[in-house]
This record gives structure tokens, sequence and C-alpha cells, in this order.
């Protein structure tokens, strides 16, 4: 009588094994994109809402270096966006003919014309110190689109 033999378990496991190392199933590295710190050299991201009449940061502070706003126009009105340094507190600013002089301040950088709807960025490189983020559109900084904003 012949007797068939029938092959071992084991050995289909040995020769699945082989095959999955064959195609390059090795394990994830240690220095793969879900396990490496980000890179502290991109800058920091922060949201900022516009409408009337308001200019809201998702926070008041951040670290120096690059700063990337997206400013999101959430109003009924064309806005601006302007970020400007001083030692004086928003609320404390000058008006004259119902806008900020910025020629007295340190503008840094703006957006004009933001749309209703609409959602630019800006990406500054800010020292350490005290700044204004304002709509310096007329009659908006005096009805309250402005917010202190300080850099650590």
């Amino acid at each position: 009588m012949h007797r068939t033999r029938r092959a071992s378990p084991f050995l289909f496991l040995g020769a699945f094994a082989l095959m999955v190392a064959a195609c390059g199933g090795a394990a994830t590295s240690p220095t793969s994109p879900a396990t490496t710190p980000p890179d502290a050299s991109a800058g920091q991201a922060i949201s900022v809402d516009l409408s009337e009449w308001k200019v809201v940061p998702a926070t008041a502070t951040a670290s120096a270096g690059s700063i990337t706003f997206t400013i999101s126009n959430k109003g009924t009105q064309v806005h601006e966006f302007v970020v400007v340094k001083t030692d004086t507190m928003a609320a404390d600013i000058a008006i004259v003919d119902n806008k900020v002089d910025e020629s007295s301040l340190a503008p840094i950088d703006e957006v004009e014309d933001i749309a209703v709807g609409d959602s630019p960025t800006l990406t500054v490189d800010l020292q350490p110190g005290h700044y204004v983020l304002l709509c310096n559109i007329e009659t908006h900084y005096g009805q309250g689109m402005h917010a202190d904003f300080d850099v650590n």
C-alpha cells in the first residue's frame, strides 16, 4: 500500500515567512513619518477669524520665529489683516480720521481686501515682543477690529 506523506504545517509557515521577507515585509523603522517629531523650523500655524467688529486669533501668544496666520473673513464685509509691532496695547492706539496711522507704528506685513468667505494666509517672521493684529479699513479699527498678540 502506498502511503501519502503530508507536509508539516511548520513547513508552510516557514515558506510563508521567507516569501514575506523577500517582498519587503520588514518592520517599520523608528524614523518613519508617523514617529518622527515635527520639524521645529517649519514654524507655527495660527488661525484668525475676522468679522464685524472683531479680530479673533486662536491664541494670543506664540513663540518667536516663523508664524503662518490663516485669516478667515467670516463677516459680511471686506476686511484686511495687518500685523504691527508696538509696545502700546491695541485699545490705546490713537485713531486719526477713523483709522490707525500705520506710519506711526512698525507694520510687519498685511493682507488687503479679504473678501467675505476668503481664507488667505500670511507668513511672517516675528521676534519677541508685543504686536497688534488689526483691520485698518476706515472705521473698522475704532469699532473693535484689533487684538493684542505677544511673541515669546
